[in-house]
């Protein structure tokens, strides 16, 4: 039977010893992802195996991004070995090809002085539009759970936000508990909003 990109991912990380695989776990648990992708949450990879992970990664990231970033963490680390098998071996995934990374073009003088340059006073999404999705938002479970999954709600939180009476209520009291979230918590409650609720979303965004 022919070898599929799940099939080499798993060799890869199952020829990793038990600190290299920790390690892999914790690198990838903090690497930067690229815009669109969400991060594995940190419960789901402590005491976990490498069929687990394979499967978390492909899930998350797809048969596309998900061999590239494995290879991008094992490199991290220092597998170099397993690096380079990983590559010859996916290299003759039938169907398999390397993404096309996007070049990256240099700011401009004009463009890094303006909306190009990053604005540490600009409002997150979230913040910016905290009146019209505490009214507007009526399917709250699906946005608590997601961020449960995500690690961002702890249970005490989750159960308190579930515990108010009206959709209002429960937003009013989730913008209580982000208020202190990184612009990358708040990046991941946008995303969720927008499985949930795409049509909201997509209207506060129009200028």
């Amino acid at each position: 039977m022919a070898r599929t990109v799940r099939d080499e991912l798993l060799t890869a990380l199952d020829d990793l010893d038990e600190d290299g695989f920790k390690r892999f776990c914790a690198k990838i648990r903090d690497w930067k992802i690229e815009t669109g992708y969400r991060k594995i949450p940190k419960s789901k990879l402590e005491k976990t195996k490498t069929v687990d992970v394979v499967d978390l990664i492909l899930s998350r990231y797809t048969n596309s991004y998900g061999p590239e970033l494995t290879v991008d963490v094992l490199d991290a680390i220092e597998e170099k070995d397993v690096v380079l098998n990983l590559k010859k071996a996916l290299e003759k995934v039938k169907g398999f090809s390397w993404r096309k990374k996007p070049e990256e073009k240099p700011p401009s003088t004009s463009e890094a002085s303006s909306s190009s340059a990053p604005n540490p006073q600009e409002k997150h999404f979230v913040d910016k539009h905290r009146r019209k999705l505490i009214a507007n938002c009526p399917l709250v479970a699906p946005i608590l759970d997601g961020l449960k999954s995500e690690d961002l709600l702890t249970d005490e939180q989750y159960d308190t936000i579930r515990a108010e009476k009206t959709p209002q209520d429960k937003m009013r009291k989730l913008y209580e508990f982000i208020k202190g979230w990184s612009a990358s918590s708040k990046q991941t409650l946008y995303e969720i909003l927008k499985e949930v609720n795409g049509p909201l979303i997509e209207n506060l965004e129009q200028p």
